[in-house]
């Protein structure tokens, strides 16, 4: 296939969305602004704590970040053990780790309470180095874990050779984290919430957020909505709603970007996910045999930081079709059929932002610096016993956007 042909939707989208039917109520308990995985999240989450009266918002759904990412649900954070551990102490690393296990344990949970079908395998994670440095760092992670009773292990340079990958160094294999596909979860949820009573409103863009005292008022451009609370889980987005996000910055866009092959002849070794170079390379192979691959946006001018152009950048394209041939062994030569680019969030602490924002009638939950669908499901579980009034583990405190000056 010529680059000319090359499909520019994401693969995860040959799976339709769900969409929203009904018109603009003109009041509600609950608003959420946001229909990808926090939020069809945040609305199963609230029914389940008995909200619901709750109308879930969106504009132009499908360019949604959740819907343009790897597949990935990852124990962890952004941040490897060891520069975590540097950044918030043992006791601090230990217990964002654990919550970062449970709320991936918390999206296995919920696909076999609603017998959700979304292609869910919990079949590890592999993270390799590309250097002697980063080896280091990845042995001293493997301790650290252990202390955290983590369960993980060394591969060496030749155990990887032996899965078919070359010019890398050592590696980290841990089994508990997993791959699902992340559109037909969503869609799941979203089902799931529309039978017990979600409204979804689609196409109805969100123009301004305001604490009216007693109420909130959301203005779209299809009318206003009152409610007593609103959920903004709109991720990179979430700056252009709320002036409390913009004003701390508490989110900035970047663009990540992913190229996925035609279905292979041979069978790709290592089919979980798995990632490079600190994760700035990561990749899976899909369920019908495709290679599917993203990052190097860090070899770029500027990181493709602070944009909302959803358009591909060439040169990362290039980049990770060459990173592919320096790094696998295949018998094959690869043919690309898809080219995508999302805009992701990074936050202003690398860890997400959940709970109430400068009003307590408006909450987020957002911020998820490339580990969404990892993070995003369980994120919105503790917004909702937040919002529950329910007691709230210690852990809670590094996710709350409020101390931030």
């Amino acid at each position: 296939m010529s680059d000319n042909n090359i499909k520019r939707s994401p693969y995860w989208l040959d799976e339709p969305l769900i969409l929203g039917q009904v018109a603009l109520p003109k009041s509600a308990e609950i608003v959420v602004i946001g229909s990808g995985l926090s939020g069809a999240s945040s609305c199963y989450w609230l029914q389940e704590k008995g909200f619901h009266d709750i109308t879930m918002l969106d504009h132009r759904s499908d360019t949604a970040a959740s819907y343009r990412n790897c597949g990935h649900i990852l124990n962890g954070t952004v941040e490897s053990p060891v520069a975590l551990t540097k950044l918030l102490g043992v006791e601090s690393a230990r217990n964002i780790w654990q919550f970062s296990v449970e709320v991936c344990d918390d999206v296995a949970n919920t696909i076999d309470r609603l017998s959700l079908q979304a292609d869910y395998k919990r079949d590890g994670y592999l993270v390799m180095a590309v250097d002697a440095v980063e080896d280091q760092e990845i042995r001293e992670s493997i301790a650290i874990l252990k202390d955290f009773s983590i369960d993980n292990e060394y591969l060496t340079t030749n155990d990887l050779e032996n899965l078919g990958f070359r010019n890398v160094y050592g590696a980290r294999f841990e089994a508990s984290s997993a791959q699902a596909h992340p559109v037909k979860f969503r869609n799941g949820l979203v089902k799931h919430s529309l039978a017990h009573g979600l409204k979804y409103c689609t196409e109805a863009k969100v123009l301004d957020v305001k604490d009216q005292g007693s109420f909130v008022t959301v203005s779209t451009e299809k009318g206003d909505i009152t409610c007593e609370a609103v959920v903004i889980a709109a991720n990179a987005y979430s700056s252009l709603l709320s002036s409390y996000y913009h004003k701390h910055r508490l989110v900035e866009p970047f663009r990540g970007q992913i190229i996925c092959s035609k279905p292979l002849k041979g069978n790709i070794p290592v089919s979980y996910p798995h990632s490079f170079d600190h994760g700035y390379e990561y990749a899976l192979a899909t369920e019908d045999n495709r290679l599917m691959i993203g990052g190097w946006r860090q070899n770029t001018e500027g990181g493709e930081t602070g944009t909302y152009d959803l358009t591909p950048n060439e040169t990362v394209e290039l980049g990770l079709k060459n990173f592919t041939k320096h790094h696998y062994q295949f018998d094959e030569e690869l043919e690309w059929e898809y080219s995508w680019s999302g805009i992701m969030a990074t936050s202003r602490t690398g860890l997400p932002f959940i709970g109430p924002t400068n009003s307590p009638r408006i909450y987020t939950v957002s911020g998820f610096t490339g580990h969404g669908f990892s993070w995003a499901h369980g994120s919105a579980k503790l917004l909702a016993n937040i919002m529950a009034g329910d007691d709230i583990p210690e852990v809670a405190k590094f996710f709350d956007p409020r101390p931030l000056k």
